[in-house]
Formats: C-alpha cells, structure tokens, sequence
C-alpha cells in the first residue's frame, strides 16, 4: 500500500468520515475543527506528489525496458529517472509525516483535558505529613506565606519539593491558619 493511500486512508479512520465528506463539510465552512483546512491541503499535496511519482516511476520503467533492449545512449535518461523517483519518495514521505504530525494534533486538541490531581487526598502518605510537619514550622517563622518563602524554607532545610506538593502543602497550611 502506498504511502499517500495510507495516509488517505488514516484521515479517514481518524474522522470517521469518507475523504469527499470532509472536503465537502470544510469547502461549506461547517467544521469547526481547526486542523481540518490545514490537514485537507496537505493531503492534496500529497495526492499530487504520490501522483508525480507514480509516473516518474512509470517514465523510470520504460526507459529501463529500453536500456535492457540494447538503447545504450539512454544510460543518462535512466539516472535522470531514478534520480526523479528517489526525490520524489522523499517528498511523499515527507509531505505524509506532515499530515500524521497533524493527525496528532487533532488527538491533542480533542483529548479531553486531564483531571486535575486534588490537593487534599484521603490519606496522605507518610512523606507527606512528615513534609507538613516541616513545612508548619517553616511557616511559623514567615512573615507571610507564600509559595517562594515557603520553597526557600523548606530548601533551606535540605528540603526539595515539586511544584505539585509545594502547592498542595501551602493549600494545607492556608486552610489550617484560616480555621486555627
């Protein structure tokens, strides 16, 4: 199977859609999909390029069916043709990686954005009240708590924390001096 056949092929699977249905839905402005337009012309690119090579693979196959028959002064056509072939392959390939980059892009931008972890779990793990426990005297010693006073105490403590418990520990501190 080809390269642009493949491809072709591939939009489809991912839009669930015939091609024609989309070149249609996008030529009358009903997708709201904003990878669609960009994706179509390059798929046309494609299909040209899979096109050109096609017959330059054709042009290639005479030539050399008239070099085996003894047409020795075609030894440059023959070299012109392949060189055609080859260049012409790397620019499906390439023109092809450019639609499934933007395959992925479309999976990136439909994929529903992740649940963010929460803050205060059911049961923290032992590091984390031992961190608490740090980070509550840490704060008892600020003047004002704040993510970098509380980061460069804790540091200070030879102490590393992500961002992520940082701010999951500062939450913590802010909810027990708001009830204490």
């Amino acid at each position: 199977m080809s390269t642009a056949i493949y491809t072709h092929r591939l939009v489809e699977h991912r839009y669930g859609r015939p091609l024609e249905k989309l070149q249609r839905g996008n030529g009358s402005r009903h997708s709201d999909d904003p990878v669609l337009p960009i994706l179509l012309r390059r798929l046309d690119g494609l299909a040209q390029t899979s096109a050109d090579a096609q017959s330059a693979r054709r042009n290639l196959d005479a030539a050399w069916q008239r070099h085996r028959s003894g047409e020795h002064a075609l030894d440059d056509l023959v070299l012109l043709y392949a060189t055609e072939v080859v260049d012409l392959e790397r620019q499906e390939q390439s023109e092809a990686e450019a639609v499934w980059d933007l395959l992925d892009v479309r999976l990136l931008l439909d994929r529903a954005p992740a649940r963010r972890p929460s803050a205060q779990r059911a049961a923290p793990s032992p590091d984390d009240q031992d961190l608490l426990a740090v980070a509550r005297e840490v704060a008892a010693g600020l003047n004002r708590l704040n993510r970098e006073a509380l980061r460069r105490g804790l540091r200070d403590r030879g102490i590393p924390v992500s961002n992520r418990r940082l701010g999951a520990v500062l939450q913590r501190l802010r909810a027990e001096s708001a009830y204490g």
